[in-house]
């Protein structure tokens, strides 16, 4: 299989990174910072920027700095300098830093003599000289090389870990002032990655330039799938729900289609039914040593290190089963609420759970899943036979897939409704933007008909005293149905509340600013999506 087509919905991310480059080549510096959750793929994209970085006279280092010593990083930030120094000057390649050292020290004579002095300051314990000393590097090099460097830290946040005192502002000096090197940082904590930013960098030149990676969406999952399976089939409805149920991660689709086509070699099928979904979900994230299963155990261990272990993982168990807010899950766990508060929000923190209004949710949900179907069972089942327990997940697992294939066959009107059903006077934040969803005593779908003659679908969602129009747009759907819409409103005699357009697909920008114009709210698939989320309904696909 071609390596790009793993990375075929990356493809403007890596292209970006390969164009700061170029600027860099050019003498135009525009460091870049990648922020996301956890296993959305932001590692995957930067190693693989590198391995296809062939650019002459620039010098890549990678240093993955989540949960890394001193003496880790001291290796590897030197280590990779002369590796890839090494390898852009044909030099012979070692694993080894001294032989790095050895070979290249005629060319890179400066270079190499400040390594040795960081090295002494080092032996001596002088870490914050050592540090700093690091930091200097790119400088040296580039200035003695005529290179242009490319420094990449993966989780850079992990830098507070050193105890190195003001080890940002130290960061942030030494970015204003090294031209000739592109930063690119990543980090799977946002919000704690833009307070650096804005606190402990406080750059006056070299600001990062911020991208946001999120998990797949639904056409990047297809193709995602569809590159992996490669010549094994696979329904409609299966492969919906697969996207559904990893949520679009791409670890858990790369691991999940692994074990598919692993599965289908032994059974010598060509195409993916339920059964050998089942056993591929069972294998991975149910059994203990399933490489899913056993990468959200870690998690569970490292969140239970602290004093509180088991309310800590109560905690998950009972944000599993729908509570969603503090009181509910005091009362669930007969807890005072600053016995929780203090874990949900280290949960929080961790990007574990998001906080979204009163609502607390798992962001991640696969492990959501894993925590109420795999880790809660095994804690609470009387059960010892290993068998009966995978019979019960099996059985579980297969109500869960007819269950979306139910709610797949209905129409988008027939799922907006139960989701509107859902709202219970709470205010949520979406894509930006804080949205006050009222608890509807009516809802009724009805049909406009436009300028043409032609129907389109429109929900009526009354309070006690007041009404939502929300209309569901389709291919059809243009500024000459806004219109209508209007119009038709204005027959009721009271002017509602809220006009709400729903577009799964992008809208036209003339029928977007009209729209607007006219005070309607606009919800793309991210809205959606997120509220389905919050209610625990599958995606709309």
């Amino acid at each position: 299989m071609n390596l790009d087509s793993d990375f075929s919905g990356r493809r403007a991310i890596l292209d970006l990174l390969k164009k700061r480059v170029l600027d860099l080549k050019d003498g135009y510096r525009q460091n870049v910072a990648l922020l996301g959750g956890r296993h959305v793929g932001k590692t995957a994209i930067l190693r693989h920027f590198l391995f296809n970085l062939d650019e002459e006279n620039v010098t890549p280092v990678y240093l993955d700095l989540e949960n890394k010593d001193f003496p880790f990083i001291l290796r590897k930030f030197i280590g990779s300098l002369l590796y890839n120094y090494s390898k852009n000057k044909q030099l012979p390649l070692h694993q080894d830093v001294p032989l790095l050292i050895e070979t290249t020290k005629k060319l890179i004579p400066h270079t190499v003599q400040v390594i040795g002095e960081i090295y002494k300051n080092f032996q001596s314990r002088k870490l914050t000289t050592c540090f700093l000393g690091l930091l200097a590097l790119p400088e040296i090099f580039t200035n003695e090389t005529g290179h242009a460097c490319v420094l990449v830290l993966d989780e850079f946040q992990g830098l507070e870990a050193l105890a190195i005192p003001n080890a940002f502002q130290h960061l942030g000096k030494k970015i204003m002032t090294q031209k000739k090197c592109l930063y690119i940082v990543s980090s799977s904590y946002p919000r704690a990655a833009e307070e650096i930013f804005s606190e402990k960098l406080s750059l006056l030149f070299g600001n990062f330039e911020i991208l946001h990676v999120d998990a797949f969406d639904l056409e990047m999952s297809r193709q995602f799938i569809h590159a992996k399976l490669r010549n094994i089939r696979m329904g409609e409805a299966l492969r919906h729900f697969l996207i559904d149920f990893t949520a679009g991660y791409p670890l858990y689709l790369s691991l999940l289609c692994e074990e598919l086509a692993i599965l289908s070699a032994v059974h010598k099928q060509d195409e993916i039914f339920v059964p050998v979904l089942t056993q591929a979900v069972e294998n991975t994230l149910f059994h203990p040593w399933g490489v899913i299963g056993r990468h959200f155990e870690l998690i569970v261990s490292e969140l239970s290190l602290a004093k509180g272990r088991r309310l800590m993982q109560s905690l998950l168990i009972s944000l599993a089963n729908d509570k969603y807010r503090i009181a509910e899950i005091c009362d669930d766990l007969g807890l005072a609420k600053n016995h929780v508060t203090p874990k949900l929000n280290r949960l929080v923190e961790e990007g574990i759970i998001l906080k979204n209004g009163n609502y607390h949710y798992f962001k991640d949900k696969l492990f959501r899943y894993w925590i109420k179907y795999v880790f809660q069972q095994r804690l609470r089942s009387l059960e010892i036979d290993p068998g009966s327990q995978g019979r019960q997940f099996k059985e579980e697992f297969n109500r869960l897939v007819e269950s979306f294939k139910v709610s797949s066959r209905k129409d988008v009107s027939s799922r907006i409704v139960e989701l509107l059903n859902c709202f219970d006077n709470e205010a949520f934040n979406l894509n930006g933007r804080r949205y006050k969803l009222p608890i509807f005593r009516e809802i009724v779908p009805l049909k406009f008909k436009n300028e043409q003659g032609n129907y389109f679908d429109v929900i009526r969602a009354s309070t006690a005293d007041n009404s939502w129009f929300i209309v569901l747009k389709d291919e059809n759907f243009g500024e000459a149905e806004v219109n209508t819409v209007l119009a038709e409103t204005r027959k009721t005699g009271h002017k509602p509340e809220r006009c709400l357009i729903i577009s799964l697909k992008d809208l036209d920008e003339n029928m977007r600013l009209k729209a607007l114009q006219e005070r309607f709210w606009i919800w793309s698939e991210k809205e959606i999506n997120t509220l389905l989320t919050l209610f625990n309904k599958p995606y709309i696909i």
